[in-house]
């Protein structure tokens, strides 16, 4: 079963006490009937999946909840997507079954959800699901009042197991309703976000606390952290070698070699195929997940991208090479934009021979928030292997995402809404793609989404909502700051922040990063190890950091001074020759970084700048420090 351990809020104790009042009167036994499945026409391939089950599945709408409130009924709510192994399953086990279709549609109004098209939805309802057992994963079956309101969760569970829960179900909501409104209410109360946030100051001991809780979980022997199930989590990888950058200690690094070589040998990296699968069921990697997700192609190439310049190792190169002709290869659309993901089909990828083989179908749904992140990391790797064939491929994809923005501004995928993580992740790709190419387009497209994000989804208090504040509203409007499987946008949002605040010198983006931190700190000073990736924001905020200016007619050499080591607290601009060029604009401090056609570097701190060189070792030697 898949399982997130991340937590996105501290209600272990409350969730456990519910659950287990819950659970412990939810199973017995059952009913029958049948209804026409309403999927059908949904362009969701998730949804496509089950458009042939017995069960009246419904798409989230309205018309779901109506009919809720008018039969009298609780909603099944079941959130999952394509690739899911455990969503695969109970479909198959349980769905698929006319017996367990006919009883949900006795029982039920159901509704079925991609977390992928709707992760607002998604976040609120594992938020839920958190809260009343203290875990969560998908696919997340969550059972609602009529008004929504979540009184039960769980994850995959076995056919009979489930047709006992729904028969159970049905009777307490005839004769018990109270209790089950009373528990619904409890976990409202608990999503509902917090007052003012405490004064608690974030720093370089958050720093340490992140490290030392990491360090405390590591798997000294197969890598990674413990308890299994094992995500890959790259950006817990990524947060340990900015550590090891700031501090020189040497287990930090030996934690992020152990578990990037056991995942790169274990059976989690597709070593004939290229990428890699989703998790691994056990310790040593051995026992994959088989779908591949867009997103940890993109996050665990940018940790081996920084592995590399941190050691100088081949096999980290290797690997985010490997990943990045698999990803090209196998999930490019023709119009250069990246598909979601890759089925786990166990036959498929555990054959001795693959050849004559039909290759596992694809999700091909375009999101952009995951094309964020691989053009994120394919104009990283260009720029670390100066390898124009990457960066081209970054630039065409950020092109047609740019290209479809309508007049309502960005998507999530066409004609639907965007979601914090399509700002977030599509900056940050943005802005890795300005370093790649000095084209200018690309960072003042990066500053007007992160403008335009600051308006949509940004609170009083300097946190981010994941939804728009025009967007559809749900139970709550949720937030996170704690990490998944990926970064949470706020985190990201945060290091954009900083990024732009170094480029620019505009006070104003310093503000909301300091903020943001501030807003942030009860949140993530409870437990600092889940929100890795905002400890990367922070210890670029914390510093010490660079502001780099290269200046002339050819400064490739320089550039690649500046790529070839682990500096990650760093921002790289370009000023072209000539009076005022348009980045002065931008970055108005350029104007007088210029020392004619001969390629100068500028290395600054805090907009102080030792005098220019034009020497690529004194660069790397400015870096150093």
């Amino acid at each position: 079963m898949q399982r997130i351990v991340a937590a996105h809020r501290n209600v272990p104790l409350r969730g456990r006490v519910l659950f287990s009042a819950i659970l412990s009167v939810l199973l017995l036994s059952a009913p029958e009937l049948h209804a026409e499945n309403r999927l059908s026409g949904s362009r969701s391939r998730y949804l496509q999946q089950h458009a042939t089950n017995p069960v009246d599945w419904y798409p989230w709408g309205e018309e779901a909840f109506a009919k809720a409130k008018t039969e009298d009924k609780p909603v099944f709510l079941s959130v999952g997507y394509s690739t899911c192994h455990w969503c695969q399953v109970m479909e198959k086990e349980s769905f698929a079954d006319p017996e367990i279709g006919a009883l949900m549609n006795d029982v039920f109004v159901s509704v079925k959800v991609d977390r992928e098209e709707r992760p607002d939805i998604d976040a609120v309802y594992l938020a839920a699901a958190r809260t009343l057992t203290g875990d969560a994963g998908w696919p997340n079956n969550v059972i609602l009042t009529p008004a929504g309101k979540p009184f039960f969760a769980t994850s995959y569970v076995g056919r009979d197991q489930f047709r006992a829960l729904i028969v159970r179900v049905g009777t307490m909501w005839r004769e018990q309703r109270e209790q089950l409104e009373a528990s619904a209410a409890l976990v409202i109360d608990a999503l509902r976000p917090a007052g003012a946030p405490a004064e608690a100051g974030l720093g370089a001991d958050t720093l340490r606390e992140g490290y030392r809780q990491l360090a405390a979980r590591f798997d000294a022997k197969h890598g990674g952290f413990l308890p299994s199930p094992k995500f890959p989590a790259p950006h817990q990888v990524m947060f340990l070698l900015r550590y090891w950058r700031r501090t020189g200690d040497a287990t930090a690094l030996s934690m992020v070699e152990t578990t990037l070589g056991a995942m790169r040998r274990g059976a989690i990296h597709d070593v004939r195929g290229g990428g890699f699968h989703r998790y691994a069921g056990n310790d040593d990697w051995s026992a994959p997940h088989y779908e591949k997700m867009l997103y940890d192609q993109a996050l665990i190439s940018l940790a081996n991208l920084e592995a590399y310049q941190a050691t100088g190792k081949r096999e980290y190169a290797a690997t985010a090479r490997g990943t990045f002709r698999y990803v090209l290869r196998d999930l490019r659309s023709a119009g250069g934009t990246f598909f979601a993901a890759q089925d786990a089909d166990e036959e498929f990828y555990r054959a001795p021979d693959r050849r004559g083989r039909r290759k596992p179908s694809r999700d091909e749904k375009i999101v952009t928030d995951w094309n964020g992140l691989m053009i994120a990391a394919l104009a990283f790797g260009g720029v670390v292997f100066d390898d124009a064939g990457l960066t081209d491929a970054a630039r065409r994809a950020a092109d047609a995402i740019l290209a479809s923005r309508g007049d309502s501004g960005l998507h999530h995928q066409p004609g639907q809404v965007a979601f914090l993580d399509d700002y977030a992740f599509l900056v940050w790709g943005l802005l890795n793609l300005y370093e790649a190419t000095f084209d200018l387009k690309y960072l003042e497209s990066a500053i007007a989404l992160e403008d335009e994000s600051l308006v949509r989804f940004r609170d009083s208090s300097g946190r981010f909502f994941v939804t728009p504040s025009d967007g559809e509203a749900l139970l709550v409007r949720p937030r996170e700051t704690g990490d998944g499987a990926i970064p949470a946008g706020s985190s990201v949002q945060l290091m954009n922040l900083v990024r732009i605040a170094r480029i620019t010198a505009d006070p104003r983006y310093a503000t909301a990063a300091a903020e943001l931190v501030r807003s942030s700190s009860d949140d993530v000073s409870l437990a600092p190890s889940l929100s890795a990736h905002f400890l990367c924001g922070l210890d670029f905020l914390v510093g010490p950091s660079f502001e780099v200016v290269l200046s002339g007619r050819d400064v490739s050499k320089l550039k690649r001074a500046v790529f070839d080591r682990f500096t990650p607290n760093k921002v790289v601009v370009y000023r072209p020759l000539g009076a005022a060029p348009p980045i002065t604009r931008i970055a108005p401090y350029t104007e007088l970084q210029t020392a004619g056609a001969k390629a100068m570097a500028f290395v600054c701190t805090n907009f102080k700048c030792k005098l220019p060189t034009s020497d690529a070792r004194k660069v790397r030697a400015l870096l150093e420090r």
